[in-house]
């Protein structure tokens, strides 16, 4: 099975959504249908087709189906080959997001023959349907259903279920996709949408789909989904070229999409739709959809003078099932009142067992399909049971018999998909069993009594194992059961030594059930069962005289005695705070011991090697059992049974309990000290007081569970948190900064990225071994620092939020319940929040060295000839290359004296003729000389602008970023920054200049995004700024500009810069440089006095990396690059410090900002790195040659940085 996983794309969310196409679907459907057809299947490709909402609001939702087949040629074409084409299966999906105001999740409520159940997914989606279908194949029509709905009766009225089905046109056969719970009351959709969006490859190929035949269902009339809309966004930085024909004789729709001009159209005709418009397209289709009709067949009636077990089936052609009704009658022509009435709206349900006492009773079954439409009722005269399944009178023992069985090595075997050697899905399709038979081709790992069907006995082993369960099973009255199989994989279950349910073979936990009549005693039991590669699921349900659903209890569930084993004597005492003492003692009797584990209910909470157990703690709170479990003989176990226990539970003192996940999660909190908790369970819950203002926010973690290897879910974490709404459920809370110990994944902060997965962690891991945390606020600068002994505090992470002045902060317990065999547990001491505290901290940044006397201070490429390369000078003015940097000339011309000490140079986007530079210094008398010059003859001869501002060419500033900028797309507007006169535009290419503000302010750096342009065709620009007391650190000695401004800022323009609004502003740093990404015009990059800084929303929050990371931090940065590399999404981007910690060290990244690896040059002598620039900005770049410019002079690389050779020497 392929396991779509759900991550989000780097694209931003303006980006993915040029992938989507409507859907004329009105708010308030209730059924949505339409007709699928894949001309081919596509590289890397999520075909959604379903994007809903609910009404009311709180849940949504998207599905499709998604794969990947591999392209052709260098130019990446779709493989339209038949034989790889036609021996692709897809995979699927179907995520949810939402709760009610509880916390609680939507959950699976039926998955099918090739859907697998999660919960707890990526992208903070709370339940999701995964699965490949065999079914699902090339160039074949699908009808696509959804239905929501809302149970019957009166004590369900706060939830609702969605189902979705596929029709298989050409076979006529329905196949239910899941049915998912939800936990609020919806009604209706709110409309729907379809995306096709690349997941890994930039939709460098091209991908399709056909549709037709849409309707949709509302106020119980049928509509027309006849129109799709697509608004082809202008200036993305992936283009989105899209090919539509109208084709059927316009009864269907074909689309075809890619970012790659070339790959368009490729089974079509005509041109991509124009940039910059919405279009629509109506197909020609009948006012009303040709619905199947509802039909049963099979449908059986068995009485017993206590009961009537009624059973039906539905025909796969047939609609599917929505809802029936069963009447029992105590007459055979259904005269008067029914003596019973089961109803049902379940599209699943294919067996009722009601109790009834009737001597000759008579059914009248009714039917309504998913679409309502109703069948005549059936009438049929059940018939007397035969007797039931005598029992056995054998010496009994608690638990069952069983057998662990793995299988280690995996073989070569289509099964999902068709044999092909073209076909890579098909060649590497592998599996360890696939029929119950093979199971004793595997090895035998373990064996003994167990306490029902307990898988965890597997332990981390999550594939080719297999259970072989043996024993019987007490029937508490004689009477009718049924009998509930949902299981992955393969399963065969015979009861009194007679097949029950049997479904071999590789497939997901679909309801499987069955009718036994049975007699009031002992049954023998006997089940096998295997798990191959697919997500394992094993739920045995039943339901009896008396006895309402629900899983077999384990106490009914024994083992015919024999044997001496070892004697296990459990003894538990709980007091009033929610501690327990419990103590175990095996007596071996002949066996050796090995270890013994402690269990509540269903989860391991200790562990002990020997004989003997102790255990003294918290638990959760409630009623639970608590038992044990004995390792002996090398391979064998034996369970106790199970106690009953009632754990006390007590809100803190002095501290508000906020839980941030399910209200009815398994927990207990016991608090010791105002200062110090311990937490066991599953779930999220936050300690926490209010606080305004700046604060410090302390804790030492003194034990928690999954540092050892304990068997608790990877992802539980124990640490310090600080939230907007720390009392709110499900994301309500807000914005937050935490500092979290986490189970299997080390020392994390919240999440310095864009966090598409959902995991809440940073990827900046900070100092294992370090349980001393802390917290500081300074505004809205946060900061995470650790510590060993809670006196030397080290630097973890910065994070800039802005918050609001009063949140809440303590401590946060989380432990997802999934894939946990062990409780989390933890607990915390020192717990402390002081209000407006200093606290003394080491972050200060190393002072550059190598740069006072550095004469060359920039670099610079004309963005339409790589040829074409100026570097400024501090007293030299430019020097300009026009033949790739083999030869350089001074370039510029007439100037002298402090024209020459160049802070900036901008090179025109379309003429490299046309440059500007700002130059300036200051003279004896600190009176500025210099001013803003225009060439158009490459360096030849310049103008003074005669614009009113001050540059500093020589000082500290002259190692920052460009300052001058050419707007890209016109090139006319250009903009300036000055060290204390502000920010200046001009529209006619300088001749006339107004002021943008921001005077007071240096600004180091301006950057246009030169990727994007929106509809309007504007782009996003920033300006960055830098206070006079981190210029220093620069190692150019003090600027001789005074700024009035003590604040480090950031100004965003989305207009072209007609105006700027300041995006945030900080006093704990300075920036000095600036970088855009080409992935997103959110995503931006930052060198500062303190490291780099990346922010993925324009600079409102930023990230200041640490050195877990391959990149230096607590370094001052100017040296920022980008560049396209091929047809790479985000750009190449190199960055360094000006004295990175290892001589020859840069840092590169080809995601979006946040992830970095080392580019280590053998070069590696130490010398100053003040800027970077890539040798060829144009689309052609590859992305490996760059200029470096360091205090040793320029060099060049044309491998990312391995090698360099010098070209300039200063």
């Amino acid at each position: 099975m392929i396991k779509i996983l759900v991550t989000l794309s780097l694209l931003s969310i303006t980006q993915a959504k040029a992938t989507w196409y409507g859907e004329n679907i009105e708010e308030g459907a209730d059924i949505m249908i339409m007709d699928l057809r894949w001309p081919w299947w596509a590289e890397s490709t999520y075909s959604a087709n379903w994007n809903i909402g609910t009404l009311p609001t709180g849940v949504t939702a998207y599905g499709g189906f998604a794969g990947s087949v591999a392209t052709v040629g260098d130019d990446h074409r779709p493989n339209l080959d038949p034989e790889i084409q036609d021996s692709f299966r897809p995979g699927s999906v179907w995520s949810f997001w939402g709760s009610n105001p509880e916390g609680e999740p939507v959950r699976v409520e039926a998955a099918s023959e090739h859907t697998f159940a999660y919960q707890y997914i990526g992208e903070g989606a709370s339940g999701a349907l995964f699965g490949t279908w065999p079914l699902i194949k090339r160039n074949r029509w699908y009808t696509m259903m959804m239905r929501i709905w809302q149970p019957l009766g009166k004590e369900q009225t706060d939830i609702s279920y969605i189902g979705r089905w596929v029709k298989d046109v050409e076979s006529g056969c329905w196949h239910l996709y899941g049915i998912m719970r939800l936990p609020i009351a919806a009604k209706a959709f709110t409309g729907n949408a379809g995306f096709l969006e690349d997941f890994g490859n930039e939709c460098r190929s091209a991908r399709a789909i056909h549709r037709r035949l849409g309707y949709y269902r509302k106020d119980h009339e049928w509509r027309k989904s006849d129109t799709v809309t697509i608004d082809v966004q202008k200036g993305l930085t992936l283009k989105n070229y899209w090919v539509v024909n109208k084709i059927d004789h316009d009864r269907t729709l074909a689309m075809e999409l890619s970012s790659n001009r070339s790959m368009v159209p490729q089974l079509l005709e005509g041109q991509p739709l124009a940039e910059g418009n919405q279009y629509s397209f109506t197909v020609k289709q009948p006012d009303l959809p040709t619905l199947d009709l509802p039909k049963v067949e099979e449908l059986k009636a068995v009485a017993n003078g206590k009961q009537v077990l009624v059973s039906w089936s539905i025909p796969k052609t047939a609609s599917p099932q929505y809802q029936i009704k069963i009447e029992i009658f105590n007459n055979s022509k259904c005269l008067g009142k029914p003596v019973a009435i089961h109803e049902e709206r379940m599209p699943v349900t294919r067996h009722a067992l009601i109790d009834v006492k009737v001597k000759n009773p008579t059914v009248r079954f009714s039917m309504a399909d998913i679409f309502d439409h109703s069948i005549e009722p059936l009438v049929i005269e059940a018939i007397p049971a035969i007797p039931p399944n005598q029992p056995v009178s054998l010496p009994t023992a608690p638990g069952l018999n069983y057998e662990l069985w793995h299988k280690e090595e995996d073989r070569h075997v289509n099964v999902i998909y068709p044999p092909s050697e073209k076909a890579e899905q098909s060649r590497n399709e592998r599996h360890y069993w696939l029929s119950l038979d093979e199971i004793a081709s595997g090895r035998l790992i373990q064996q003994g009594i167990c306490n029902g069907f307990d898988l965890d006995l597997r332990g981390k082993r999550r594939e080719g194992y297999a259970f072989r369960f043996r024993g019987l099973l007490r029937a508490p009255e004689s009477g009718f059961y049924l009998i509930r199989m949902k299981g992955t994989d393969g399963y065969r279950i015979r009861i009194d030594q007679k097949e029950t349910l049997l479904w071999d073979g590789l497939h997901g936990p679909e309801d499987k059930v069955t009718g036994l009549h049975l007699a009031k005693g002992d049954h023998h039991l006997a089940i096998d069962y295997f798990v191959d590669r697919n997500k394992p699921f094993f739920q045995l349900e039943w339901q009896g005289p008396g006895i309402p659903r629900q899983e077999i209890p384990s106490a009914l569930l024994l083992h015919e005695a024999g044997d001496a084993l070892p004697e296990v004597k459990v003894v538990v005492r709980a007091d009033d705070d929610g501690g327990i003492k419990a103590t175990v003692k095996a007596e071996p009797n002949g066996r050796k011991i090995e270890r013994i584990l402690f269990y509540f209910d269903k989860m391991q909470i200790s562990s002990s090697k020997g004989t003997t157990l102790t255990y003294d703690g918290v638990l959760p709170g409630g009623n639970h059992h608590v038992w044990a479990r004995l390792f002996y003989d090398g391979n064998h176990t034996i369970d106790t049974d199970p106690i009953p226990i009632s754990v006390a539970i007590k809100k803190p003192s002095g501290w508000k309990l906020g839980v941030a996940g399910e209200s009815d999660s398994t927990y207990n909190l016991l608090q010791h000290s105002d200062r110090s908790f311990s937490f066991v369970g599953e779930g999220e819950y936050v300690v926490h007081r209010p606080v305004t203002g700046d604060f410090i926010l302390t804790c030492k973690i003194d034990q928690m569970a999954g540092l050892q290897g304990e068997p608790v879910n990877g992802d539980s974490w124990v640490g310090l948190t600080v939230r907007e709404h720390p009392e709110k459920n499900n994301y309500g809370w807000g914005r937050e900064f935490g500092i979290m110990q986490v189970a299997q994944n080390g020392l994390r902060t919240s999440p310095d990225h864009g966090d598409g997965a959902g995991t809440r962690q940073s990827y900046q891991r900070l100092p294992d071994g370090h349980r001393w945390l802390r917290i500081t606020r300074e505004e809205n600068v946060w900061t995470a620092w650790t510590s060993a002994d809670g006196s030397t505090w080290s630097f973890g992470a910065r994070h800039f939020k802005q918050l609001p002045a009063k949140v809440g902060a303590g401590i946060v317990f989380r432990a997802l319940p999934q894939d946990a065999q062990m409780y989390f547990r933890a607990s915390v001491s020192n717990l402390t929040l002081e209000s407006e505290t200093t606290f003394n901290s080491t972050t200060e940044p190393l002072t550059a060295t190598g740069t006072r006397s550095s004469q060359l201070t920039g670099v610079v490429v004309a963005p339409s000839n790589p040829n074409i390369i100026v570097v400024r000078t501090s007293h030299e003015g430019l020097l300009r290359s026009t033949d790739g940097g083999k030869t350089w000339n001074p370039a510029n011309g007439l100037l002298q004296g402090a024209s020459n000490s160049v802070r900036s140079v901008a090179i025109h986007p379309t003429n490299p003729l046309i440059m500007l530079r700002a130059s300036g210094r200051t003279d004896s008398k600190g009176d500025f000389k210099g001013g803003l010059y225009r060439t158009n003859d490459g360096g030849k001869t310049w103008k003074d602008l005669l614009l009113q501002g001050d540059f500093d060419g020589l000082g500290p500033s002259a190692l920052c970023g460009e300052i001058l900028v050419f707007l890209p797309m016109n090139p006319k507007i250009i903009f300036v920054g000055c060290e204390t006169r502000g920010l200046f535009r001009s529209d006619d290419g300088g001749d006339t200049w107004a002021s943008l503000g921001q005077k007071g302010h240096r600004i180091t750096a301006i950057h246009a995004n030169p990727y994007f342009q929106n509809q309007f065709g504007q782009t996003v620009i920033e300006t960055v700024t830098c206070p006079d007391h981190f210029m220093s650190l620069l190692g150019r000695g003090d600027p001789v500009f005074t700024t009035q401004s003590n604040e480090a800022s950031i100004h965003v323009s989305h207009d072209n810069g007609k105006t700027f609004q300041e995006a945030s502003s900080r006093s704990d740093l300075g920036y000095y440089n600036i970088l855009s990404l080409r992935c997103s015009p959110h995503h931006w990059l930052y060198g500062t006095s303190h490291g780099l800084l990346y922010t993925f929303s324009q600079g409102r929050d930023s990230y200041l990396y640490s050195t877990s990371l391959e990149i230096d931090s607590l370094r001052p940065f100017t040296a920022l690059a980008g560049s396209i590399a091929g047809t790479q999404l985000c750009s190449r981007k190199f960055v360094s410090a000006i004295n990175p910690a290892k001589p020859g060290h840069l840092s590169r990244c080809d995601l979006g900002g946040d992830v970095w690896a080392w580019a280590i040059s053998q070069q590696d002598e130490a010398s100053a790195t003040i800027a970077i620039a890539a040798a060829n900005p144009t689309e052609s770049s590859s992305g490996d040659s760059w200029w470096i410019l360091e205090s040793k002079g320029l060099f060049r690389t044309d491998d990312s940085g391995v090698t360099k050779y010098q070209v300039i020497k200063p």
